[in-house]
């Protein structure tokens, strides 16, 4: 946008009206609305259960016991992942981690509207990115599939969808666009922040936040940038709550702003790097950042949706798998 151990079956929609977030990993609407979570914490007794966790979190004895290396190794991955670290293995912990175990199968929506821009979930011929892409899923498509292994890709009839692409809570997907509390995503490294100062209220100090299962790949797709430039590709917006969406459309309307409620941004699957409004720009059109990541996004499942030199967003980009 341009400047001037209990049991839990629960759902973003849900934790949006009730106002319960999801922060800790023991709250979320990642996991798959037809099981029933356990969540696991410190001295839990769930032996088998708890076996599982040790050997997906790697470098443990498997030996059943949510002892205090446990709620280490957990807590370390949960600030690898941007969860808020409280130890607690919960529905969004548990699907970071490959999901609940036997919860396998999944029916969801892809997570786009058809009111933005580019709005679809890639399908691949095989369960990575590497793999051919062999059609799209577009907005509020049905999804049904299968895990394949612990994640993240969704085996489906017609080959293999991102699971950060998909919902899992409800059949309409818009009902959540920027109405998920910052609890039920993730935090994005403030390092990739702009410097700059900005309304509505932002600053080189203010938490962005993005869709859990999409973050590792935003990342990975930062750590490339330094490596070629010297520095992260700097971050003006990431997800957008439905005020901010009405902020920036009563600020430009359509098509530099989607409709309010539609916008990608409303899912945390969208991300704008920095626009300063000068000439040759980084990642304005033709800008030495904008043709890098136009050239490599989609090694990290991510596409500017506008063609080259459009009125549309040069500066923008989607996870669409």
């Amino acid at each position: 946008m341009k400047k001037a151990g209990s049991l839990a079956l629960v759902s973003v929609a849900a934790l949006a009206i009730s106002g319960i977030g999801a922060a800790s990993g023991h709250a979320t609407a990642r996991a798959a609305t037809t099981c029933q979570v356990t969540t696991l914490r410190y001295g839990d007794s769930h032996h088998s259960l708890v076996r599982t966790l040790q050997q997906r979190l790697g470098g443990l004895v498997a030996d059943g016991d949510f002892g205090k290396a446990t709620l280490a190794a957990v807590k370390a991955f949960q600030t690898k992942r941007g969860l808020e670290v409280d130890g607690i293995v919960g529905p969004m912990t548990w699907d970071l981690l490959g999901g609940f175990p036997g919860c396998s199968a999944i029916t969801g929506y892809v997570m786009a509207d058809a009111g933005a821009a580019g709005s679809k979930a890639e399908i691949h011929s095989g369960p990575a990115l590497r793999y051919t892409i062999v059609g799209q899923y577009g907005p509020h498509a049905k999804v049904v599939g299968t895990r394949v292994g612990t994640g993240p890709w969704i085996h489906t009839s017609r080959g293999y969808v991102h699971e950060g692409t998909v919902e899992t809570s409800t059949a309409n997907p818009s009902s959540l666009n920027g109405r998920i509390p910052t609890s039920g995503l993730c935090i994005v490294p403030k390092p990739y922040n702009s410097p700059d100062a900005f309304a509505p209220g932002y600053t080189k100090d203010t938490q962005r936040y993005f869709n859990c299962v999409a973050l590792p790949y935003l990342r990975g797709m930062e750590a490339a940038y330094k490596k070629q430039f010297g520095h992260y590709a700097a971050i003006d917006l990431t997800y957008r709550s439905l005020s901010e969406q009405r902020y920036w459309y009563n600020k430009f309307g359509t098509p530099r702003a989607a409709y309010p409620g539609t916008s990608n941004h409303g899912y945390g699957l969208a991300v704008d790097f920095r626009e300063t409004d000068k000439p040759g720009e980084e990642f304005g059109w033709g800008g030495t950042g904008q043709k890098w990541l136009s050239a490599n996004a989609y090694r990290w499942g991510f596409q500017n949706p506008f063609a080259y030199g459009t009125d549309g967003e040069s500066y923008h980009f989607q996870f669409i798998g």
